[in-house]
Formats: C-alpha cells, sequence, structure tokens
C-alpha cells in the first residue's frame, strides 16, 4: 500500500477514478504514514480545493494567568464523527502571541456532514532512533472540544487557558518547582516501571523490620537489618581487606574521589594543608541526631591525600534550636587510636548522611537542575536548542514530584514512617540558599589536586567532550538557534525571574579565612546579576535581548555544557557512588546521643527503625538501572555525543571509570 501511495504522489496516477470511499481509506492511510506537508498535497487532490482558500480555525493558547503566551505548540484540527472516528482537518503552529489560524476543507469532514471540530495541542515533534532509523514522536498535550455541525468560514476556540509546566507558587519561597498537574510529558513508562519496582522491593523490606521493630523494640539487630539489604563496597572491601575502609587513605581518598567529592580549602596558617568544613548552628533538629561542627585538616603525602587532625565541636545537650550553646571543640589526630576513629565516623555521617544527600544530591543535583527544566519546557520548541537539552532534563520535573510524594509527602511519604523525622527541619531553607549559590557563568570542572584524585581528571576529560560536542551542534544548527533566539530569551528570562536570591555563603558554611584550593566550581565571575523586586538573582541572564550577539552564543554554549554535565556526569558519580558508602550502618549513617563511640556501641546509632528506612531509601534510589548515554535505551541522545564519548574509552578506563555507568539525564 506504501508504494502506491508514493506512486500517486509523484503523479504517476490520478485520485480522480477512484470512489469516495476509496478517497477516505486513502486519507486514513495518508494520515498514518505521511508528514503534514505530503498530506495536503493529497487533500487537495482528493478535494480539488486549495486548502488556503477555503474555511479556518484561529485562536490564542496562553498560561493560566492569560497574560502569557505560548508559542510554538503544533495544533491539529480534527472532526468528531459518530462512533469515535475522527477525519484529520489541518494543522498550524502558535506564533509569537500564542494565536493560531487552520485552515481547512469542511467536504474533509465527509459528504453532507458539517465538521464537529476539535482541536489537539501538541509540543513539538521529537526524533528518537529506533532500532537504527529515525522516529519522529509527537506528544498529545490538551484536546479542546469546539462546536458541533459548524458552518461559519471562520470558527474562533477563543482564548485557550493551558496549564503547561507552571512554577509552584507553595514552593516559591524556597525555589523553583514545577506544579505536578501542570507537567505534560509522561515519565518513560520504563524508567517509571524500574523505579516503582524497586520502591515496592525494599519498601517491603523496610515495612517488615519496622513492623518487627514495634512488636519488639529490640528487634531486630543492627546486624539483621544490614543482612536484609545488599552488600555495599565498604562491606566487600573489608572482607577483603579487615580495616582497610576505616584507614586514612581510605578516608582520604572517599573525600576526593567517592559520593560528595569535596572542594577543598588551603589552610590559612599552612598553605600546604587542605581542609573541609562544616558548620551547623544556623539549623533547627529534631533532637533525633547529633549535627557536630567540624573541621579536618589533610596533607598531601606520595600524591595521596591523608587526614592529620579533626576538631568536633557538639552542641550542648538539648539544644536543638539555631545558635545554640556550645560545648568546647576537640580536636583528634591519628595517634589518638579509638578516638581518631571515631571522629572520622562522626564526619563520614554529616559529610555522607547530610551534606552529601541535601547539598550534593538534592541541591545541586535535583533542584538545581528543575529550574533549567522548567524554563526549557516551557519556552524552548522551535529552536534547534531543545534537541540539545531535552534528552537529559526531561525526567527532572517528574523524578522530582516522585520523591517529594514517594518520601517527602507528611502524610503517606516514606520518612513519615518516622515521628519525628530523624531529618532536620530546615532543610528546605537549606536548598534554597545552596541553590542560591549556583550559577552557569565562568563555571567548570574542578583542578586535580593531585595524582590521585581521579574524579577531577575524569570530569576534566569529560568536560572537554561536551565542549567538542556543544560546539559541532552550535555550528551545524547556528542559523535555526539565532532566527529563533526570541526563545532563549524567554528561557533566560525565566531563569532569572524565578531565580533563588544569590547568596555569597550557605546555610552549613562560615568565613574561616581559609581559601579555596581551585574556584572553578565557586561562583567567583565579575559578570553583573540582575535585581528583580529587590532580591539579587543568582542565577544570570543568558541573553538580554530577542537578537543574538556571539557574546550571547558563547553564553548558551556555557550553560548547556553545564547541564549536561550536571545531569550526566555530576549526577552519575553521586549516584553510583552514593549506596556502597551509607549503605553501610556502622561506616557512615546518622548517629546521635553524642555520636563519639566505637562501631559496636549502639547507643550512638540512630535506632533500628530509622536505619531501616535509612537504608530502604537508600537502596529504591539507587537500584535504578535506566538511562544511559552508551546505551541510550530512550534513542533521543545524539549519534554525536554518543560517539565522541565512546571515543575516549579507554582514557575512562584508565581513570577507573566504567562507561556504561554514565547516566544520560537526572531521573533517579
Amino acid at each position: 500500500m506504501s508504494n502506491f501511495i508514493q506512486r500517486i504522489l509523484s503523479g504517476e496516477f490520478s485520485l480522480e477514478e477512484y470512489a469516495d470511499t476509496e478517497k477516505e481509506r486513502l486519507v486514513y492511510e495518508l494520515i498514518s504514514r505521511l508528514p503534514v506537508s505530503s498530506l495536503l498535497k493529497v487533500r487537495e487532490q482528493l478535494k480539488g480545493k486549495v486548502v488556503s482558500e477555503s474555511y479556518k480555525v484561529i485562536g490564542k493558547i496562553t498560561h493560566p494567568d492569560s497574560t502569557i503566551p505560548i508559542p510554538g505548540l503544533e495544533v491539529e484540527l480534527w472532526d468528531r464523527d459518530l462512533f469515535g472516528m475522527k477525519d484529520f482537518l489541518g494543522s498550524g503552529i502558535t506564533v509569537r502571541d500564542g494565536s493560531f489560524e487552520i485552515f481547512y476543507d469542511p467536504k474533509a469532514a465527509g459528504l453532507g456532514d458539517d465538521p464537529d471540530l476539535e482541536l489537539r495541542i501538541f509540543d513539538p515533534t521529537q526524533t528518537v532512533i529506533v532500532e537504527g532509523k529515525s522516529v519522529r514522536r509527537k506528544n498529545l498535550i490538551e484536546v479542546i472540544k469546539g462546536a458541533e455541525n459548524v458552518k461559519e468560514a471562520v470558527y474562533n476556540f477563543g482564548q485557550l487557558s493551558i496549564s503547561y509546566y507552571e512554577y509552584d507558587p507553595d514552593y516559591a519561597q524556597y525555589f523553583p518547582y514545577c506544579v505536578p498537574k501542570s507537567i505534560k510529558h509522561d515519565f518513560v513508562p520504563e524508567a517509571l516501571a524500574i523505579t516503582l519496582e524497586s520502591v515496592a522491593k525494599y519498601g517491603k523490606i523496610t515495612d517488615a523490620i519496622i513492623q518487627k521493630n514495634r512488636r519488639d523494640p529490640s528487634k531486630p539487630s543492627y546486624d539483621e537489618i544490614q543482612k536484609s539489604f545488599p552488600e555495599t563496597l565498604t562491606i566487600i572491601l573489608e572482607k577483603e581487606k579487615p580495616g582497610f575502609t576505616r584507614s586514612d587513605e581510605f578516608f582520604g581518598d572517599r573525600m576526593l574521589n567517592g559520593f560528595n567529592p569535596v572542594v577543598f580549602k588551603k589552610d590559612k596558617n599552612n598553605p600546604l594543608l587542605y581542609t573541609t568544613s562544616f558548620n551547623g548552628e544556623k539549623f533547627s533538629l529534631t533532637g533525633k541526631i547529633d549535627l557536630p561542627n567540624y573541621k579536618v585538616k589533610f596533607e598531601l603525602k606520595n600524591e595521596q591525600l591523608l587526614p592529620v587532625e579533626i576538631t568536633l565541636q557538639f552542641r550542648e545537650n538539648n539544644s536543638t534550636k539555631p545558635n545554640p550553646p556550645l560545648k568546647e571543640p576537640q580536636t583528634y589526630r591519628p595517634t589518638d587510636g579509638k578516638k581518631w576513629l571515631q571522629a572520622k565516623r562522626v564526619v563520614r555521617a554529616t559529610h555522607l548522611g547530610v551534606l552529601g544527600e541535601v547539598k550534593a544530591h538534592l541541591s545541586q543535583c535535583h533542584f538545581n537542575m528543575e529550574q533549567y527544566s522548567i524554563s526549557l519546557l516551557r519556552n524552548v520548541r522551535k529552536n534547534p536548542l531543545r534537541d540539545l537539552l531535552y534528552p537529559h532534563l526531561k525526567e527532572v520535573v517528574h523524578i522530582n514530584n516522585f520523591g517529594r510524594r514517594i518520601l517527602m509527602d507528611p502524610k503517606g511519604g516514606f520518612f513519615a514512617k518516622l515521628e519525628p523525622m530523624p531529618i532536620i527541619p530546615d532543610m528546605l531553607k537549606w536548598v534554597r540558599s545552596n541553590v542560591g549559590s549556583y550559577d552557569w557563568t565562568d563555571w567548570q570542572p574542578r583542578k586535580p589536586l593531585c595524582e590521585s584524585h581521579t574524579y577531577a581528571k575524569i570530569g576534566n576529560l569529560y568536560w572537554d567532550i561536551l565542549t567538542t560536542y556543544v560546539d559541532s551542534f552550535f555550528d551545524e544548527h547556528r542559523d535555526g538557534i539565532v532566527s529563533n533566539w526570541d526563545e532563549i530569551f524567554r528561557f533566560s528570562e525565566d531563569l532569572v525571574q524565578h531565580s533563588v536570591a544569590h547568596v555569597a555563603l550557605t546555610m552549613e558554611q562560615v568565613d574561616d579565612g581559609d581559601e579555596w584550593y581551585d574556584l572553578n566550581e565557586i561562583d567567583h565571575s565579575s559578570n553583573p546579576r540582575r535585581e528583580v523586586n529587590g532580591e539579587i538573582k543568582a542565577v544570570r541572564p543568558i541573553t538580554s535581548s530577542t537578537t543574538a550577539t556571539e557574546q550571547d552564543i558563547a553564553n548558551l554554549k556555557q550553560v548547556c555544557k553545564y547541564v549536561i554535565y550536571q545531569t550526566t556526569y555530576w549526577h552519575s558519580c553521586i549516584h553510583n557512588e552514593h549506596n556502597p558508602e551509607f549503605g553501610e550502618l556502622k561506616y557512615g549513617n546518622l548517629l546521635r546521643n553524642g555520636s563519639m563511640a566505637d562501631e559496636d556501641d549502639e547507643s550512638v546509632m540512630p535506632g533500628q527503625e530509622a536505619a531501616s528506612i535509612i537504608l530502604g531509601a537508600s537502596n529504591m534510589l539507587t537500584n535504578f538501572k535506566y538511562g544511559y548515554i552508551l546505551k541510550n535505551e530512550d534513542g533521543d541522545i545524539p549519534p554525536k555525543l554518543i560517539e565522541l564519548v565512546a571515543s575516549k574509552k579507554a582514557e575512562f578506563e584508565k581513570l577507573g571509570f566504567d562507561l556504561n555507568t554514565l547516566r544520560s539525564r537526572l531521573n533517579s
């Protein structure tokens, strides 16, 4: 049949010899197989009438506030028939003010049948690779029913307000967050299925532990809880080489290259030492966990980073409010034996379970990237930039909504099983503080601090790949990017308008006089920020005009590299290294009751119920194996990026990074 249709389009056959019923059958076949341009050509032959000289519908599509138009949406006009049958009448695209017009031939509705109009609204068509072939896919946003038996030459659908990636006013005081019901594309079904399977699997294990503990508070033991979940890297290594994961060498390596790799400072009194610190005095606590201040000093020895001093300062007992009274600081060194091991464990508990989870994972990955995702989805449709960034940002809004519902919902969320929750009540304020320190401007991966700094080496190798990739994309699509720059302008405006306020120091930071060893990932640009309603915004503008300058194009390239890096390599490292470290209770879990104790002392452990929930959540959110660049399961990663990444496989492997674990987007 398809060959026959091609011969018709080429003019080899005429449609005039076919009966009306056969014509209608051909129209349906054409609808299912051909692009709109070819379809219109056939319809003109079928009906003997030029569509542009026929009837039309008009209308305008806006966001719910009725003042912000939504340009660049594809709209299709259909005739509704009895028994669910429908006839395609025509199509169009919303222009800059959100308006559209679609010309159509009423005879296409059928002989003697005035059309019952229906408008279908679509996101732009996306090209994906399926079994080696390019396939065009459209995402249906909304269906609007018009009048029945329309006879007028011009039918006006009026102003159509649709909820389309709207900013959630309930979260405006914290950070940009998308109203869940306004998300107009689906969580990839395969990815969602894996997520739900993981949640069900580990949720069942966790519930069983909780029920057992509530029947008998002495059960199960922490060892039994640990054995209920998969073995972690630290447990496996300890079996092979007892004591190794508690060594100074392993501690230093994990701070450099593990879950939540640190950007270090130089000690102000001794430039040969490197430091990292945490200050929890601004937080309100529940009393369920300790959150001591700490400062760790390191030295480089034989190209390894080794801890040489840890200072801890705890709150006075029962002090849960901000700016609490503090106990005297205590300093520990490698010669302090068991106390040294305990101090390292206290640091790991906060570094992994608090800093790692809230700052490195939630803030820098999830909510930092959501602001770019919302703005892209709201504004960029015709510009080729959508094809570049959409594969990496498409599921951020989904996984953030999923996480809020499954984990954080105060009524049915996973953490709601604990009363009170063993997390800081100020978490959302802290996330806002963290997001207020992030910006794309002049950002690039940190410089390697030493020969063993593989995280930084891999990051720079990948950044070079992204530079080549983005430059190549802009060279190929420059005309389309520039001619649709109005979308980039709106993308930039939404980013800035909804950005949180800039902060120089986040809630856990204090100015102790130490200087960053490298500013690449620390905001240091002299480019001005914009003030909106008396608030200096964290995210700087990409452009200030609907016409692109060379600097604007350079800015957009930088944004693209920044976003792709965060959603792929950074999130891969955070995700892949999460459970190997945080998944062992005795190694790095949250502590209480003073924290300083041997690993066998259960008095400082978080409690069986809390421990089971922590391990359950950790496993359910990391046992997620879908969405990788090289696998390209959804077929939407451009071949050029796959080719460039694969070409450096030997270099990645030499640095100990398995490219098969490089994720394609932020979806877990």
